[in-house]
């Protein structure tokens, strides 16, 4: 894997104006020290986007996306911290220098060259004369000319090393076609063929537009119908979405993939205006895949084929898309129907409409699924619905809905609803055992406009070295409720230099560990606040009570206990030794 110094990140962001960077995609005003706009992250009619360019940050007070330069460019397009710095590195002239996997990476950039030419070669016989039979197969099948162009759609011819032969013609080297996956070995012959021959090819494009395999499928009816570049250095089918470069933009937009199962899915629903399309390359969905639609979406229907092999993929998707918390809808087409199939027939309007009237969430897509699986609804077979769905059901976070799936469920199996709740209970305990010797201090969240007290505390702390001084000294470090608050000031307090040395080191770290928004969220604070000394002082004796209280609740339940139990000798030792008992706590923490 490619890596780089840390140092060169700080050297592209100084090259950079993010305000530049943003007004690309954000139409923005200036108001103040900051420029502000419509934030593309979320709908919005009220700017609450902003951007400030001497810290080199954004942060939407709506959506509560944030980051610096290189977290904006990572959630605008969908990629990585490596890829982002790639591409801000290009745009600002910086010559990337690995520290390990140099060979590597002109490897890989080799391959896509060939893999781009031989796109290219695929293309242009497609639409000569000798592509005449897939133009009409193309053409049977709904595909417009100008969706052939923009898919850059092939045609591999029959002969068995046309590809190579253009290939080292164009001066490639066999070794870097041998490395696409292009060309196999014939042992017998000593001699390489074209792996794909009178197959129409779709090549499967990452994200910035490279060209990382193909797709190829027959015209007839040999088997196999389908085979793809096999797994190489730059090329795995876990790791990619057919139609995503084409689809990222409208999926963000949307708020929502559709996810299909096969290639042509995909074509003809995005050639159709239907532009959230992806597909998982014929192949059952991965939690790579799902990771990569996390990028662009928290939300995800399930289009898959209606026959009973497409409802079995849909439940193993639904398990895998809920792994990544991601929230998902399910569309069951009729019996023996594809997408592609229904579109055809009904046409977009009708289509759409079927979707909108059809749309189930994956709990109720389960709930129907295992019901019909079943013949008689039994004691064992409610046992093993309950069993298959407790964890789909405890997972979600509004207890409205919850109370909801537990009715369904419960009317659907003819039982009383509070036996499933009691069910679902049992599995939480076992699930999430809880830890009775955890003694976070609970407060309430005093709200300063649209900031807790804690956030403004944070802030303070992190603009002032000597307000950072006193609340250390008499509440530690781990006195705020968020564990990201905790983090932010013992990595800060572990840092050396200067104020505005620490907070630079402190953003990069930041970034790092994947907390870039809520970083920005109090570096805009920061700019807002100015915290006087008596509220800091209110604030450390209001945590100190805070404490203390915690500590006589302590005492007050272990009294309680012994009371309980009838140990009125422990009892009468813990009360006579109270004062110890409070050092303890004291000492300890809560």
């Amino acid at each position: 894997m490619t890596t780089y110094d840390n140092r060169v990140s700080q050297e592209i962001a100084d090259r950079l104006d993010i305000v530049d960077i943003v007004a690309e995609t954000v139409k923005l005003t200036r108001k103040g020290n900051r420029y502000w706009g419509l934030c593309p992250f979320h709908a919005e009619k009220t700017p609450s986007f902003s951007v400030t360019p001497e810290r080199n940050m954004f942060y939407c007070f709506g959506c509560h996306a944030g980051g610096d330069i290189f977290s904006f460019v990572m959630k605008r397009d969908g990629l990585d911290f490596k890829e982002a710095l790639e591409m801000l590195a290009a745009r600002a002239g910086v010559k990337l220098v690995s520290t390990s996997g140099s060979r590597d990476q002109e490897q890989r950039k080799k391959v896509i060259e060939v893999n781009r030419a031989a796109a290219e070669f695929y293309h242009q016989i497609l639409l000569s004369r000798q592509g005449g039979v897939v133009q009409k197969y193309l053409e049977n099948r709904g595909i417009k000319q100008e969706t052939i162009l923009a898919y850059k759609l092939g045609y591999a011819p029959e002969q068995w090393n046309r590809l190579e032969e253009y290939l080292l013609k164009k001066g490639f080297s066999q070794e870097y076609v041998k490395l696409s996956g292009l060309i196999k070995r014939n042992e017998n012959r000593n001699s390489y063929y074209d792996l794909f021959r009178n197959r129409l090819m779709f090549p499967i494009f990452q994200y910035n537009g490279d060209i990382l395999g193909f797709g190829g499928r027959v015209l007839d009816d040999t088997l196999p119908k389908y085979i793809n570049t096999p797994e190489t250095e730059l090329y795995s089918k876990r790791q990619v979405l057919y139609g995503l470069y084409q689809a990222r933009q409208a999926i963000r937009s949307n708020n929502e993939a559709v996810l299909l199962e096969g290639y042509m899915d995909c074509i003809k629903l995005q050639q159709a205006g239907i532009s959230n399309c992806v597909a998982s390359l014929g192949t059952a969905l991965t939690p790579e895949q799902a990771r990569l639609l996390c990028r662009y979406t928290e939300n995800v229907l399930i289009l898959y084929d209606g026959d009973e092999a497409g409802q079995r993929e849909t439940l193993r998707a639904i398990d895998v898309l809920a792994e990544e918390a991601l929230k998902v809808q399910v569309v069951t087409l009729p019996a023996g129907k594809d997408p592609d199939d229904f579109l055809e027939i009904n046409g977009k309007e009708e289509f759409l409409q079927y979707i909108q009237n059809n749309k189930l969430s994956h709990i109720e897509f389960k709930i129907n699924r295992y019901l019909k699986e079943e013949k008689t609804i039994n004691l064992e077979v409610k046992v093993k619905i309950i069993n298959a769905l407790k964890k789909d059901i405890n997972n979600l976070k509004s207890p409205i809905e919850k109370d909801y799936y537990v009715k369904v469920l419960a009317q659907k199996m003819l039982m009383e609803p509070n036996l499933i709740y009691r069910e679902l209970q049992l599995a939480n305990k076992r699930q999430n055992p809880t830890d009775r010797n955890k003694t976070q201090i609970s407060r309430d969240n005093i709200q300063y406009g649209n900031y807790s007290k804690d956030e403004k505390i944070l802030a303070a702390m992190l603009k002032d070295e000597k307000t950072f001084a006193v609340i250390k000294d008499n509440l530690g470090l781990n006195f705020l409720a968020r564990s990201e608050y905790k983090n932010i000031l013992n990595i800060f307090d572990q840092l050396k230099g200067n104020q505005e040395e620490r907070l630079v080191k402190l953003g990069e770290i930041m970034q790092q560990e994947g907390m870039a928004a809520v970083y920005a969220r109090i570096v805009f604070l920061m700019e807002e606040i100015n915290v006087e000394e008596a509220e800091v002082n209110e604030f450390i004796c209001r945590v100190q009570a805070l404490k203390i209280e915690a500590r006589w609740q302590k005492i007050y339940q272990h009294i309680n206990f012994l009371k309980v139990e009838g140990d009125f000798e422990n009892l009468l030792k813990f009360v006579l030794n109270l004062d110890s008992f409070l050092n303890e706590t004291r000492e300890g923490g809560i």
